[in-house]
């Protein structure tokens, strides 16, 4: 039509334009609070679960006898994820089974403490303290205490531990 202005289409335009963006950045920050929410529920969850698992794994692991360090070992494989597991079965086949076996070793791990040092939803650390009672032939047992490392990582559903490191 002759002498309408295109001032209030263009109006209605961009206002159209500024509420949709309006809208979008909304949907982005309700979405990052969201997210934020389920990340850190997963991430007390983690720290929920794993230092009580720590606490009932790292013997197992840490401990055997000379007379069963075998069928110890074997059982704790599956504890651990595929790549620590790897190495962890190296050094129990070539260093700790033989010895143990050669000395006569018995090893008994007591957990005396424990903190989850990082947590996520997929994974975690927990900082392990604990007392190692180890007895060879000679019959006197040595007392020491230790601090461990504990990384997990969830596999499956399932947490197992991707490394052990002395501290």
């Amino acid at each position: 039509m002759p002498g309408t202005s295109p001032w209030p289409q263009r109006l209605v335009g961009m206002l159209a334009v500024l509420l949709a963006v309006g809208f979008v950045a909304l949907a982005a920050v309700g979405g990052s609070l969201y997210w934020q929410r389920v990340e850190s529920r997963a991430a007390q969850d983690t720290r929920a679960e794993l230092a009580p698992l720590a606490a009932e794994t790292i013997p197992k692991i840490l401990g055997y006898d000379y007379q069963t360090v075998e069928t110890t070992m074997t059982d704790v494989y599956p504890l651990l994820t595929p790549g620590y597991r790897q190495e962890f079965e190296t050094q129990a086949t070539q260093t700790v089974i033989p010895q143990a076996r050669q000395r006569q070793i018995v090893s008994q791990v007591n957990v005396v403490g424990r903190g989850v040092m990082s947590a996520a939803r997929n994974t975690g650390t927990v900082l392990v303290y604990l007392n190692r009672t180890v007895t060879d032939k000679s019959k006197e047992p040595l007392v020491d205490g230790a601090r461990v490392q504990v990384s997990y990582q969830k596999v499956d559903g399932r947490w197992l531990i991707d490394m052990i490191k002395p501290i």
